[in-house]
C-alpha cells in the first residue's frame, strides 16, 4: 500500500504550515486547532491544490490575526473546556468553531436598562470556521453561550432533520418521519418523542457531537418506539443499518471527557 500523500502549505516567512484536509465537503476553509492554534484549510476532494493554496493566501493576515488571539487566550488557560471566550473553540455538529466575543455597541447606560432583556447574535464567517458572538458584557458566560446558541440551534435543527430522514429511509421507511426537530436543555436524556406537538427534542448537549453520533441518539429511541420487540440482535441489526459506526458513536457519548463534551 502506497503511503497517503500529505499537502502541506509552507509559509516560512511567518514559520507556519497549514497542511490540507481532504474532507466530502462542498466548501473550502480554515481552521485552529487548540491549543497550540496549529492552522489547517479543509477542502473538497476535487478542488486542485493551486486553488487551495490561493484560498490561503487570500486570507493570511486574518489567519495570523486569529492565531494571535487564540495563543492569547490558552496562556491564561490550560483548560480546553469552552467558556465562551476570544480564542475558545466551539464544536456544532462536529466541526470546530473558533470564537471572537464582540461588544455590543450601546447607548447611554441607565440602570433602567439593567432589567430589560440583554440582546446578543451571533454570526458565522464560513471560510474562516469563525463564530462572532456579540454581547453587552464580553466576560459574561451566559451571554456568551447564549449567543452561540443563538446561531446554533436554528442551524442543528435544519441539518439533523435532514439526517434523520435519511436514517429513517434505510431503517424504518413506513414509519413517519418527524415534522419539527428541536434541542433543549435536558439532564436524564438524550432524545424525547411529544407526539402531541409534533416535535421531536434533543438535548442541547448533543449540538457539538458529530452527524452520525447525533443520529445514534434518535435510533435508540426509535427502535424502542417502532421495533418494541426486537430482541438483542434483531437491535443491533437495525443499528448498524441506520449508523454503521454506531459503537464507536456509543462510545464516544459514553466518555464525558471527550472533546465535545468540553
Amino acid at each position: 500500500m502506497e503511503p497517503q500523500q500529505i499537502e502541506i502549505i509552507h509559509f516560512n516567512d511567518y514559520g507556519i504550515e497549514v497542511p490540507i484536509r481532504r474532507d466530502p465537503t462542498n466548501e473550502t476553509y480554515l481552521a485552529l486547532q487548540p491549543p497550540e492554534a496549529l492552522p489547517y484549510v479543509v477542502a473538497p476532494r476535487e478542488t486542485e491544490t493551486a486553488a487551495v493554496v490561493e484560498f490561503v493566501q487570500q486570507r493570511l493576515a486574518t489567519l495570523l490575526e486569529l492565531r494571535e488571539d487564540m495563543l492569547k487566550h490558552y496562556k491564561k488557560t490550560k483548560s480546553l473546556k469552552c467558556h465562551f471566550k476570544t480564542g475558545d473553540v466551539a464544536y456544532l455538529i462536529g466541526r470546530p468553531f473558533m470564537l471572537r466575543v464582540n461588544p455590543l455597541s450601546s447607548g447611554k447606560k441607565t440602570k433602567e436598562a439593567t432589567r430589560t432583556r440583554i440582546k446578543v447574535r451571533a454570526t458565522m464567517h464560513s471560510d474562516f470556521s469563525l463564530i462572532d458572538l456579540n454581547v453587552a458584557q464580553t466576560n459574561d458566560y451566559d451571554q456568551g453561550r447564549a449567543a452561540f446558541f443563538s446561531y446554533a440551534k436554528p442551524v442543528f435543527a435544519r441539518n439533523i432533520q435532514s439526517l434523520l430522514k435519511q436514517c429513517m429511509a434505510r431503517v424504518f421507511p413506513e414509519q413517519p418521519v418527524p415534522e419539527k426537530v428541536e434541542s433543549r436543555p435536558m439532564r436524564e436524556a438524550w432524545v424525547r418523542f411529544n407526539e402531541e406537538q409534533g416535535v421531536v427534542w434533543f438535548s442541547e448537549s448533543l449540538i457539538p457531537y458529530p452527524a452520525d453520533a447525533i443520529v445514534y441518539t434518535y435510533l435508540v429511541e426509535a427502535i424502542k418506539r417502532f421495533a418494541p420487540e426486537a430482541d438483542e440482535e434483531e437491535r443491533q441489526g437495525l443499528l448498524e443499518k441506520g449508523v454503521p459506526n454506531w459503537q464507536e458513536m456509543k462510545a464516544l457519548l459514553a466518555d464525558a471527557n471527550n472533546r465535545y463534551a468540553l
